[in-house]
């Protein structure tokens, strides 16, 4: 029997020892187990109570285990999974990003001590501060101050044993070291760097102008802020002559200090002052402003060229129409641009950004200015068409709905400006393509002797004038404007804008601005106000008109290409009948009767078009400019028969024979929204209801309409209108 029992231990060795162990890495007995008994681990003494064959489990100082099989295997402990950056990369100096962390089970005992960073090119960045529980931890790091652009920062786990899982193994297992996680992903921090961009002013014809430099950061300042000196040099392509003072040869006032940018402040200004000079045959000339000396962060442009160029000359994309509120309130606004280049205009953004960039000024003059729209690169504007941005609450879209809704809607009487770049750091006055700012948003750190925060100086031509000083031309409100500022209307709900001035009337002169929009970089002198109700407003000049914005699909100006309009009776004069009658029954807007002036639209455009309407650009109208003239009111009218006619050419358009003739004349409706209800006013329009996509005007074709005009206070008056179509 001996021999059988021998036997049956030794199968029993046998299966212990051939048993599969699972797949792990720790160490195994060295001797067998049996029921009941123990064995000793590699880890030292440790008894195992349970069944050959059955798992079982437990713990030691060497750590936990399972009796598999007969093999004995320590738990290996938690590990880190992932380091992931949370911030934006590139990183700048002195600011804070995160990480967050993730382990493969819940874990404790997460703190500052189990991280490193792994740095190249940094000085002084640090772990700042460590949250969270279970698997996630999320870690902030001062990224330091590098020594130039693409240093780096990763963050790395340290293991030293203190960070275990609920059963109390260690990070990776017993023993330091085994847990580190070196895998992360990678910051690369960039030291601030300053920049000056170039600048451009047109001379003035008296005294002196601001020339404007911007100079930018690469990122809004950090704590501890940023400094840097400028100075004025003659230089460039032709060089200016600087000196102290205005007068005799000199070009512009030399200018040198220090710009501070506090932490978040990315953006400032340089005046320097051009003079007016009394040598007309001059060409463009030049000048440098240089930077020096930076504290907290380095200059990467030190060098821009400003030019002084001769001449107004009127920009190629302009704001049109605007207002910062309306009757829906503060977001009942509209940014209304108009290409003035006389061929279609392709949007293409001057640096490589997205487009044009439309700004607003900051919530202070210290403040960068804030991107609220982009015009696409690629966007085609007709010639002579708009661009119609609109605010959250604007109410005017079954006028012109807007082709973009403002990403931020443009605070009560803040500035507005659109350049050739969506790019904040690249604005300039080279890239501005045209500014419109108010009277409440200017640069507070000038002198306040006149609105546009000056200070009073007398030309070499002895006219008296305002300008910059250096020393308070830090504020960037001043880049968001032209000239002489538009007056606040301070979130007024009245159905207002204000508009370019299309006719800018001059007693003997006529329409000096030819019914194009009036552009001559000085924003008071550009735009008018006007409102539905000729609201008072205090400082405002009261006027009656409506807001009439238009969008990219709205008919364009064609009275000087393509359509005309003549005397609806080419035999009599223009202010005689059937070309103009007068009647004395009075009625709404009318207290004093009707004027009815009728004419003959002619469609030579070599298509047909599918809309029209007329744009009252000047009119004698409420308030009465008094002198014996008149206020007039444009009201709706209905079609009617009008003869007799002598003018062949009529007579034969309408299919009315020979003269004399009879021919209908189609009324003209007042368009809204806005609603109208003291009659249109400058910037009103009046549409041929008859002229539609159904119905259109074919070329050579002739449509003979009428305007009626409501007479409240009778005298001389004034009624100019262009033509506006659309194929």
């Amino acid at each position: 029997m001996k021999p059988v029992r021998h036997l049956l231990a030794t199968a029993i060795i046998l299966s212990l020892l051939t048993a599969p162990a699972r797949a792990q890495t720790g160490p195994q007995l060295t001797q067998s187990s049996v029921a009941g008994g123990g064995g000793v681990s590699t880890q030292g003494s440790t008894r195992v109570e349970g069944v050959v064959g059955q798992a079982s489990a437990g713990t030691s100082s060497g750590g936990s285990f399972t009796l598999d099989g007969g093999f004995f295997a320590p738990g290996t402990g938690p590990s880190v999974q992932t380091i992931l950056r949370v911030s934006a990369n590139p990183a700048v100096q002195n600011s804070t990003v995160g990480y967050v962390i993730t382990f493969n089970v819940p874990v404790t005992g997460v703190d500052a001590s189990d991280f490193q960073l792994t740095t190249s090119g940094l000085t002084g960045a640090a772990v700042t501060g460590v949250t969270g529980s279970g698997t996630t931890y999320d870690v902030t790091v001062d990224t330091g101050t590098p020594a130039a652009a693409g240093a780096t920062l990763r963050l790395d786990v340290t293991d030293d044993d203190t960070i275990r899982d609920a059963g109390g193994d260690p990070l990776g297992g017993a023993g330091t070291g085994n847990g580190n996680f070196n895998a992360g992903e990678v910051y690369t921090v960039n030291p601030l760097t300053a920049r000056v961009n170039d600048a451009q002013v047109s001379e003035p014809s008296a005294a002196a102008t601001p020339l404007l430099f911007t100079v930018t950061l690469s990122a809004p300042a950090t704590a501890g802020g940023v400094s840097v000196g400028y100075a004025t040099a003659d230089g460039g392509a032709a060089p200016a002559t600087g000196g102290v003072a205005c007068g005799g040869a000199v070009d512009y006032e030399t200018a040198s200090g220090t710009l501070s940018f506090a932490a978040g402040e990315r953006i400032k200004t340089v005046a320097v002052n051009v003079c007016a000079d009394s040598d007309s045959a001059e060409t463009g000339e030049t000048l440098l402003l240089q930077l020096s000396n930076p504290t907290g962060g380095i200059i990467n442009d030190a060098e821009a060229t400003g030019t002084i160029t001769q001449g107004t000359t009127a920009g190629t994309f302009l704001i049109s129409e605007l207002r910062t509120s309306g009757p829906g309130g503060s977001d009942d606004d509209f940014v209304e641009l108009y290409n003035n280049t006389g061929a279609p205009l392709t949007i293409a953004a001057s640096d490589g950004s997205a487009g044009y960039g439309i700004f607003q000024a900051g919530a202070g003059c210290d403040a960068a200015p804030l991107l609220v729209a982009t015009i696409p690169n690629g966007t085609v504007i007709p010639v002579g068409g708009h661009y119609l941005l609109t605010g959250g609450a604007y109410s005017l879209g079954s006028y012109a709905a807007g082709d973009q809704t403002l990403a931020s809607d443009i605070v009560d009487d803040r500035n507005v400006a659109v350049f050739s770049t969506a790019d904040v750091a690249n604005l300039s006055t080279v890239n501005r393509l045209d500014a419109v700012g108010f009277g409440s948003d200017v640069n507070q750190n000038a002198p306040a002797a006149r609105q546009r925060g000056g200070v009073q100086r007398r030309g070499g031509k002895g006219v008296k004038a305002y300008v910059f000083s250096a020393a308070g031309a830090n504020g960037v409100c001043e880049l968001l404007r032209e000239g002489e500022s538009l007056p606040p209307v301070s979130g007024s709900t009245t159905e207002h804008s204000f508009f370019r001035k299309q006719c800018d009337f001059v007693g003997g002169v006529g329409c000096r601005a030819n019914g194009n929009p009036k552009d001559s970089n000085d924003n008071s002198a550009d735009f008018m106000f006007a409102d539905t109700q000729a609201t008072v407003i205090s400082g405002v000049t009261q006027r009656l008109g409506a807001p009439g914005p238009e969008n990219l699909s709205s008919p364009v100006r064609r009275d000087t290409s393509g359509i005309g309009a003549a005397s609806l009776d080419g035999s009599v004069a223009s202010s005689a009948p059937p070309n103009r009658a007068r009647s004395f029954t009075s009625g709404a807007n009318a207290a004093f009767g009707t004027l009815t002036i009728r004419r003959r639209v002619v469609n030579n455009t070599g298509g047909n078009v599918t809309r029209l309407r007329f744009r009252i650009i000047e009119m004698t109208t409420f308030p009465s400019p008094g002198g014996g003239q008149s206020d007039l009111r444009a009201l709706s009218s209905v079609s009617a028969s009008v003869g007799p006619v002598n003018d062949p050419t009529t007579c034969t358009a309408a299919g009315a024979g020979a003269p004399p003739c009879t021919v209908t004349v189609q009324g003209t409706t007042l368009e809204e929204p806005p609603a109208q209800p003291n009659g249109g006013g400058i910037n009103s329009t009046l549409a041929a209801g008859t002229v539609t996509m159904a119905t259109p005007l074919a070329n050579n074709a002739s449509l003979n309409v009428q305007f009626v005009l409501g007479i409240q206070t009778s005298g001389s008056f004034r009624f100019y209108i262009i033509i506006e179509a659309q194929p």
